[in-house]
């Protein structure tokens, strides 16, 4: 079965989308809308239009003339296509198949999932008129050898006096919210355009080298450009495949400096607006450090250590801020207020950087 590009890198598997989707559901399209005629403020109003989507799918698919407007442009909020279409640019250019991956049957179709043997068409409509014209859609795409269907989840809202989709949510694969996916994959895209690792290499090393003492040389094999505030800023994520250590770099004010760091023994997770690298410190001990950033720098850290007794009963837990200990109480409440953990769309790029030979290695 095709699978969504985002799947395969960094182990995707969205396992907080089911909790995140909700709300990102509500909040995907910034658009207002006060006032609904009352001949779209209905469920059968929705239901139709989500009918003649897939009416249109089938004409358009048997009656293609040039010129005709795709599928995004006849009924995807204006949001919505222009994510779709950043996503496309960065298509253009990209050699792995594009955000949706090619499998021998073509391309898996945002508004199909793997749905397109004879007449496709929506079972099964389920909608929640929500506030400020907008309604929460589940149903069950079908076509002729589909007969249970695949589940699909729309947002759909009122604009230009229609309703309009402004999310899908691939309800089968965990709650996968293509708006927020494809928005992510065409800033990245943008935002690596822009970027030199070249210039910062030798800059990072040098900060990285006290953290990983034992390692010689320290060097990082990949890069990826992530936003963990989602503000528009790139942090710059790199590893070591093969001493498996990484760091987490702030490029904000073009200041490069180092965010937080994991080895071996511990591993990188992420929480809106935060990064966490935890794992073992010795038998039933368990450590964690937490970086929280407000507009891409940092606002405080957390530190804990967890220490469990031979019958697995928690002995101590102790908390820092910044430094300094807190009481157990007011760590957990911090760690807490950080919300669900998420997983950040990550393109890994190979770092190849030429290097003049250090003259001082061959002398006598």
């Amino acid at each position: 079965m095709k699978k969504l590009m985002l799947l395969a890198a960094v182990a995707l598997t969205w396992t907080a989308c089911g909790n995140k989707t909700g709300q990102a559901a509500v909040d995907a399209d910034s658009t207002q809308v006060f006032e609904v005629p009352d001949t779209l403020n209905s469920v059968e109003a929705v239901i139709a239009q989500v009918d003649s989507v897939y009416a249109y799918w089938n004409y358009q698919r048997l009656n293609y003339k040039e010129g005709m407007p795709t599928l995004d442009e006849r009924f995807g909020t204006r949001e919505w296509q222009q994510v779709r279409n950043d996503a496309l640019e960065a298509d253009r250019d990209c050699e792995c198949g594009g955000f949706f991956d090619f499998g021998d049957e073509g391309p898996l179709d945002p508004w199909t999932y793997d749905c397109y043997e004879g007449t496709v068409s929506a079972d099964s409509v389920k909608v929640e008129l929500l506030p400020n014209g907008t309604a929460d859609v589940r149903f069950l795409v079908k076509d002729a050898v589909t007969i249970k269907g695949i589940p699909m989840r729309w947002l759909m809202r009122v604009e230009d006096g229609q309703w309009r989709v402004a999310n899908i949510i691939f309800e089968k694969d965990g709650g996968i919210d293509l708006l927020s996916s494809l928005r992510d994959y065409g800033w990245e895209y943008k935002t690596d355009k822009q970027f030199s690792i070249a210039k910062i290499y030798d800059d990072i090393v040098s900060m990285a080298e006290p953290l990983f003492t034992g390692y010689d040389p320290i060097e990082f094999h990949e890069y990826a450009l992530i936003d963990v505030d989602h503000d528009g800023q790139a942090e710059l994520w790199l590893r070591n495949n093969e001493a498996r250590y990484s760091i987490i770099v702030s490029l904000a004010d073009n200041d490069p400096h180092i965010l937080i760091d994991a080895n071996e023994r511990s591993g990188i997770s992420f929480f809106p607006g935060a990064i966490q690298s935890s794992g073992g410190c010795g038998t039933g001990c368990n450590m964690a450090e937490i970086t929280v950033l407000k507009g891409s720098k940092l606002a405080y850290r957390l530190n804990n250590m967890e220490q469990y007794d031979l019958e697995g009963e928690l002995s101590e837990n102790g908390w820092e801020k910044d430094g300094k200990e807190i009481p157990s109480e007011e760590g957990e409440k911090l760690y807490k207020s950080l919300g669900k953990p998420v997983e950040l769309y990550t393109n890994w790029h190979g770092i190849s950087i030429e290097r003049k030979p250090d003259l001082s290695d061959y002398a006598e």
